[in-house]
């Protein structure tokens, strides 16, 4: 009988322990492009040094479930983009353009039959933790905010 009373006893604090895991990690932020979906308008301008505005960011961005966007700056291109990037398309991205090194990366593909690894568009970014404020990221440029248009 004691035997048995340790045993659901053990099996009891595993099951609670697992709760309490699904609990911790439901209260975590989602880093997924589920996070990115909606609208954005830029409310921070991305500069260089000289304080030049950079001609690569749009003053809005929407992004849709299907992971598509469409930009101010060229409103007529629904163009492919994701967050999830392979180990190898991270490798040559970083090779390329080392300012991005461990950043969680936004790529967007102007045009359907280009590699991930090797469009032009790629942007590290952030959100903070209300996920309302998008920031880009170009190496030698300021971040660019965006705020979630409700």
């Amino acid at each position: 009988m004691n035997h048995l009373l340790r045993y659901n006893l053990g099996l009891l604090l595993i099951v609670a322990g697992i709760f309490i895991l699904a609990g911790f990690a439901s209260a975590l932020p989602l880093k997924t492009e589920q996070d990115l979906v909606g609208s954005w308008k830029l409310v921070e301008n991305i500069v260089d040094a000289e304080g030049n505005p950079c001609p690569f960011i749009p003053d809005g961005i929407e992004l849709f479930v299907d992971e598509t966007l469409t930009m101010s700056n060229m409103p007529d291109r629904r163009m492919p983009y994701k967050t999830s990037v392979s180990t190898d398309d991270r490798s040559a991205i970083e090779a390329r353009i080392p300012g991005l090194k461990g950043m969680p990366l936004l790529l967007i593909k102007p045009m359907p039959q280009m590699e991930w690894q090797n469009t032009p568009m790629i942007y590290g970014y952030s959100l903070n933790g209300k996920k309302d404020i998008l920031k880009l990221t170009l190496p030698g440029w300021t971040p660019a905010s965006f705020q979630r248009v409700k």
